[in-house]
C-alpha cells in the first residue's frame, strides 16, 4: 500500500496556533489579576477539551473529507482506520486485508458481521454476505446488506423490499446507487452516489465516498 505522508505543515501549524492562543489567553488572564495556579488550571482544561473535542468532531460530524483524510493518515495504522486508508489509497488486497484485521481484531458480533458484510460484498460473494447478514443483531444493518446480497444476485425485486424499510438517507441512497450500477445506469449511479455521501457526516461521509468511487473504477457491482 503507498503510505500517504500526513500533512507535516498543517499538524505544525495547528500546534503552532494552539501555543500562541495559550500565551494569549495566558496574558489575558493575569491583566485580570487570576492566581497563576488558576490560570494554569484553566489553559490545562481548555486544552484537554480542544485535544479531545477535535477528534470526535472529525469522527462523528465534519464534512471536510480533506480533514477526515489527514485523521486517518496519521491513525492508519490501528484497524478501525487502517480499513479507512486502505479504501482510499489502497488496493483490493490493502482493503482485504485492513477487513480480516479488523474481524480478527474485535470479535463482537456485529463488529465482526458487519465487516465481514464489507469483505463478502468486495468479494463479490453474495452467499456469505447474507450468512453475515443473519448473524447481525441492528435490523436496520440487517436490511442493507440483505438489498446488496440480492442485488449482487440479480433478484432486484427482493432487493427493492429490504430497500422499503431503510430509513436512514445514506443506506438508501447507496443500496439505489450499488443497484443502479448493476443494471448498467451510469447517470443513475451517479446522482445517487453523491446524494448518499451528502447525506452522511464523519467517518461514513468518508468511507461511502471511497467504496462507491471504487464500485464505480473497479466494477464490484458489474460482476
Amino acid at each position: 500500500m503507498s503510505k500517504k505522508k500526513p500533512a507535516v505543515f498543517s499538524n505544525v501549524f495547528q500546534w503552532v496556533l494552539l501555543i500562541a492562543g495559550g500565551i494569549l489567553l495566558t496574558f489575558i488572564l493575569l491583566s485580570f489579576g487570576l492566581q497563576r495556579w488558576i490560570i494554569f488550571i484553566i489553559i490545562l482544561v481548555i486544552y484537554i477539551s480542544v485535544s479531545a473535542f477535535r477528534p470526535m468532531y472529525i469522527i462523528y460530524k465534519t464534512k471536510s473529507l480533506r480533514s477526515i483524510d489527514r485523521y486517518v493518515a496519521r491513525n492508519h495504522k490501528k484497524p478501525i482506520f487502517g480499513y479507512s486508508y486502505a479504501l482510499a489509497h489502497g488496493n483490493e488486497r490493502d482493503i482485504e486485508e485492513s477487513l480480516k484485521r479488523i474481524m480478527n481484531t474485535y470479535k463482537q458480533e456485529d463488529m465482526y458481521d458487519v465487516y465481514g458484510s464489507n469483505l463478502a460484498l468486495f468479494q463479490n460473494d453474495p452467499k456469505k454476505l447474507l450468512e453475515h447478514v443473519d448473524n447481525i443483531s441492528s435490523q436496520e444493518y440487517k436490511d442493507y446488506y440483505s438489498g446488496f446480497a440480492y442485488v449482487m444476485l440479480g433478484n432486484f425485486d427482493r432487493a427493492n423490499e429490504f430497500l422499503g424499510k431503510l430509513r436512514t438517507p445514506w443506506m438508501i441512497h447507496a443500496l439505489k446507487a450499488f443497484a443502479a450500477l448493476k443494471r448498467g445506469s451510469q447517470e443513475e449511479f451517479r446522482q445517487e452516489a453523491d446524494q448518499s455521501v451528502s447525506s452522511a457526516v464523519g467517518m461514513q461521509r468518508y468511507v461511502l465516498h471511497h467504496t462507491l468511487n471504487r464500485f464505480e473504477t473497479v466494477g464490484f457491482a458489474k460482476a
